[in-house]
């Protein structure tokens, strides 16, 4: 049995980079290309494209985006409304970064600007639950591939936080085998992020992208790896679920 993705895309890349790298949902299908993920559907939700039903996919995504979660966008509101509807029907959820605060949100948690600053680059976070990640035993944090202000601030209720920092204590979470969260970016690529950095001087300065920068350039992407191992293994669960369900 395999799977389709609803991708719900609450962003693009930016023009001059969509030559290169495509648009955002093509992150996401060139990261699951060798998962149970045979077939993709993409909703710009942000530009108000919803799917009908939750049913309509087999899992959904809710990715990154320069939104805020916290903002009155029509479509935010609704989005939420949407994840409320997933989880109520028991359907099974993914969240990255933006994603991952709208979903804490939409279930009873809360996300705001976090007064640490940015997180950019590559960032340690602690593993809190060894057994769901694929790493070696005596490994005790992940470096990770991030881009954000904002941060869960209080998870919502019946998730289990896998990974965590002074910085970010809520860095990746999960709830039961449905819902799995994380702040971190698993689709983007050291080069993307390189470039992504760059637009944010103005916002950032350099001193913070200078940083991040050099850090990059000597580690690559990481930990990635072994979020992406866990992002199969979680998919693997939901072909498991789905068989037992039809059985």
């Amino acid at each position: 049995m395999t799977l389709t993705l609803g991708i719900l895309l609450c962003d693009d890349h930016y023009p001059e980079s969509q030559a290169v790298y495509g648009h955002y949902d093509d992150a996401f299908k060139r990261l699951f290309a060798n998962s149970a993920i045979t077939s993709f559907v993409t909703y710009r939700v942000f530009e108000d494209d919803f799917p009908t039903s939750s049913s309509e996919c087999d899992v959904w995504l809710v990715t990154g985006s320069k939104w805020g979660v916290y903002e009155s966008d029509l479509w935010i509101a609704q989005l939420i409304d949407f994840v409320r509807r997933c989880d109520q029907e028991s359907q099974a959820l993914i969240g990255v970064c933006f994603g991952h605060q709208l979903i804490h949100l939409a279930l009873g948690g809360m996300a705001a600007k976090s007064d640490k600053g940015w997180g950019m680059g590559l960032y340690p976070v602690n593993i809190l639950d060894h057994e769901a990640f694929d790493a070696p035993h005596q490994q005790t944090s992940l470096d990770l591939i991030a881009v954000h202000q904002d941060q869960v601030l209080d998870a919502a209720p019946d998730f289990k936080v896998l990974a965590g920092s002074d910085f970010c204590p809520i860095a990746i979470t999960q709830k039961d085998n449905r819902v799995l969260t994380m702040q971190c970016h698993p689709e983007f690529t050291d080069a993307f992020l390189l470039q992504l950095i760059e637009r944010l001087r103005e916002k950032a300065g350099d001193e913070k992208v200078d940083e991040a920068a050099a850090i990059i350039r000597a580690n690559g992407m990481g930990d990635r790896n072994i979020v992406i191992d866990r992002l199969f293994a979680f998919l693997d669960q939901q072909v498991v679920s789905r068989e037992k369900r039809q059985a």
